[in-house]
């Protein structure tokens, strides 16, 4: 397996070391890899002096361990990943499945150390964002939301910026008819700066919407918290087993839990199992093979008709016109 020790930032000086640390070099704005470890595309940008984007559409051709170890602590990386394949993400010794059908959505502190596995075989879609601290701050300011807690947002001695999640329905859109655009290489950076300030106002807008969850995270917690994260994912079929049951298999109070629980998705344990069966819900609907009344009886969703409303509020439209959509 391939070790890759690298940096991000909004200052792209780290791009020509993670090159050379994949044996490979800088052309213009791309990242150029031997086809030993990838093919594809690596390409970032510079979209301002406080926004930087890196896409990454690869297959991996050797697996490759990724070591992020950043140097400076001044942003936030924002990253959506429709990895195909085998792509798990490492931290606090805890490993995350990302990619298309997984968590797919992680907005990780420049301050913590983040492992990354890609396999062999693996199709990498990732766009990642990186953000200055102080801008965020700024977006965050200007919504009238969270003035009195800004400062402890962002004072790393008393919070972790760390949440792995399922991105919205709209940023899916967003990124599936970017990729299917066929863009002029004369008018790529254009299209890949209104992709990144989309995707990135599309997140504040959910966040905004949303209490942020103050504090220092520690590797136990985590892992609990992952590990209940798991339980509800393979719990979809059935009902929501109740707060007082996750939390005691967490070992935690329900007041700790809860919130933890959203501190590191950005959702309370309903939201993230409802979520959860409703991503499932539409992947049974894009395959073709069951029709809504199926799909509610195969997730155990009270009626067809409770489906189809919970559906239209997740994804903005009815299951019926969901699919051509695509």
């Amino acid at each position: 397996m391939k070790e890759v020790i690298h940096q991000f930032g909004v200052e792209m000086h780290w791009a020509t070391a993670m090159a050379k640390a994949m044996d490979g070099w800088v052309e213009g704005n791309h990242i150029i890899v031997p086809s030993q470890v990838h093919i594809g595309t690596r390409y970032v940008l510079a979209v301002n002096r406080d926004i930087t984007v890196m896409l990454a559409d690869v297959t991996y051709n050797q697996d490759v361990h990724f070591k992020l170890r950043n140097s400076n602590n001044d942003f936030v990386g924002i990253y959506f990943n429709l990895t195909e394949g085998d792509s798990t993400h490492i931290a606090h010794n805890d490993k995350l499945p990302m990619g298309k059908w997984n968590y797919n959505l992680a907005i990780v502190d420049s301050c913590v150390d983040l492992d990354y596995i890609v396999k062999t075989g693996t199709k990498t879609y990732n766009i990642c964002i990186f953000v200055k601290k102080m801008l965020l701050k700024e977006y965050l300011k200007s919504s009238g939301r969270f003035i009195a807690a800004l400062n402890n947002i962002f004072d790393p001695e008393k919070n972790t910026i760390f949440h792995y999640n399922i991105m919205s329905s709209n940023s899916f859109q967003l990124i599936n008819e970017f990729r299917k655009a066929v863009i002029n290489p004369l008018y790529f950076d254009l299209f890949l700066t209104a992709v990144t300030y989309n995707l990135l106002g599309e997140y504040i807008d959910e966040l905004v919407k949303k209490d942020i969850v103050i504090g220092k995270l520690n590797s136990s917690d985590f892992s609990n918290i992952i590990i209940s994260q798991e339980f509800l994912i393979s719990s979809i079929k059935d009902s929501f087993p109740g707060i007082k049951i996750l939390s005691e298999n967490a070992c935690m109070s329900e007041t700790k839990y809860k919130k933890l629980y959203k501190k590191i998705t950005g959702l309370t344990p309903y939201e993230f199992y409802i979520n959860n069966k409703l991503e499932a819900a539409r992947d049974l609907l894009i395959s073709g093979k069951y029709n809504i009344a199926e799909i509610a009886n195969e997730l155990n969703f009270p009626t067809a008709s409770n489906l189809t409303q919970l559906f239209k509020q997740y994804f903005k439209v009815l299951p019926k016109d969901y699919k051509s959509q695509i």
